[in-house]
């Protein structure tokens, strides 16, 4: 493929889910036209209005796009670790891509995807059907010199997603918000 040469498919449309908005948005793009709007309902730009859901949004119609990929892409074929669902992506890129798409949404905070680092992200080892049977160990992260103790973000992230591979979410998410947030349990 070269430069020139792009990838065409057509792709669903969904009615913007303000009330009192009348647009037709690519479905992959409906997060962005919300936040880029302003007014009409629309509310602070940046920002999605208090109870608007962008699941289940019904499909209107379908737009043709072109898209034009490189010819190499620097792309990770391992599955890692959401480290807020418990989702396992293609790849590092893949995970980045799921949190800008789920931001402040279903257990996941606004912006995560910008504070993220790659190595926050868990190899999992999936099955057939997707299903993470385990999580693949990482090579230990040197420490800080000094008498504090410190325990890596990496490190954490790890924890979390051995935890969510043993169906253990509601232990995940103690130690999410022990270790990672505000430091109470309840």
């Amino acid at each position: 493929m070269t430069d020139d040469e792009g990838h065409r498919n057509d792709e669903r449309t969904v009615n913007c889910p303000v009330d009192g908005c009348e647009d037709e948005v690519l479905a992959r793009g409906i997060n962005l036209h919300v936040r880029r709007s302003a007014g009409n309902g629309h509310g602070e730009q940046g920002e999605v209005p208090a109870g608007i859901s962008f699941d289940d949004l019904e499909t209107v119609g379908s737009e043709p796009v072109e898209m034009n990929y490189p010819e190499e892409r620097d792309t990770e074929r391992v599955a890692r670790l959401c480290p807020y669902c418990g989702t396992s992506f293609v790849g590092k890129q893949g995970v980045l891509i799921h949190l800008g798409q789920v931001a402040g949404r279903k257990n996941h905070p606004e912006g995560a995807a910008d504070y993220h680092r790659p190595e926050d992200f868990p190899r999992v080892r999936v099955d057939e059907e997707e299903n993470i049977t385990a999580v693949i160990e990482q090579e230990p992260v040197a420490g800080p010199s000094g008498s504090e103790v410190t325990i890596p973000v990496a490190r954490v992230y790890h924890y979390i997603g051995k935890l969510l591979s043993q169906n253990r979410s509601e232990e995940a998410q103690r130690a999410r918000r022990y270790l990672l947030q505000n430091g109470e349990v309840e």
